[in-house]
């Protein structure tokens, strides 16, 4: 298919989402479209097939929502793909789509920026349910699919007490500071105050940073 645009909605419409689709699979692209149409209708979705094709687009459009990303095109693999994307949108957030679970990969692309990683292996459902998590501005892991993490697993992370661990286990579930204050009974007050020590510890300027950065804690090689 080469690199083209499926617009599913009104240009002029600056809420909507618009999404940046890269894979060298035209049926993958297909089915990936589908379901980002069942759950946002209305978004605007960009396609291309080869990282060349993906740059252009990236400098065509700079109100971009998410990009979801293969590593493995035709003309370039791996890593540098990603960084190339990073490079020229640093502030945008990538979701990898990979068939390699390969921990050592997942936690590369996470220390390169990407924000989350979805294998192709995934069940419908669970990749629907992992789309639906990125779109909410979620972390997604494939490790997620075997251990459900609690809030006291990322004990390798230093300085954090039991308390800030429930936060960031709240805000790696994309609650907002109201929720986390009232599932964990405390004022907002103090739930900001536990969220900006934890952007000073994990060394994060935001929240999504924050999550993505104690999520590298707990990716360990198979």
């Amino acid at each position: 298919m080469g690199v083209g645009s499926n617009v599913m909605m009104n240009q002029d419409d600056e809420k909507s989402m618009k999404v940046l689709m890269v894979d060298d699979h035209a049926l993958f692209r297909d089915g990936l479209r589908l379901l980002l149409c069942s759950t946002h209708p209305d978004a605007q979705l960009l396609e291309a097939s080869t990282l060349a094709g993906a740059l252009s687009l990236l400098l065509e459009h700079a109100n971009l929502t998410m990009c979801f990303l293969d590593l493995d095109l035709k003309q370039e693999r791996g890593l540098p793909v990603l960084k190339k994307i990073k490079l020229e949108s640093p502030n945008l957030p990538v979701v990898i789509v990979s068939g390699s679970e390969d921990s050592s990969t997942v936690r590369a692309c996470m220390q390169a920026g990407a924000m989350s990683y979805i294998p192709k292996s995934l069940t419908s459902e669970k990749f629907l349910y992992a789309l639906q998590r990125v779109l909410k501005g979620e972390i997604f892991l494939p490790h997620e699919e075997e251990n459900d993490v609690e809030p006291s697993a990322p004990s390798g992370i230093p300085n954090l007490t039991p308390r800030q661990r429930e936060v960031l286990y709240a805000l790696s579930r994309g609650f907002s500071t109201k929720s986390i204050a009232r599932e964990l009974s405390l004022s907002e007050y103090t739930v900001k105050d536990h969220i900006s020590d934890l952007f000073r510890i994990l060394g994060a300027s935001n929240r999504v940073e924050a999550v993505t950065k104690a999520s590298l804690f707990y990716l360990r090689p198979r």
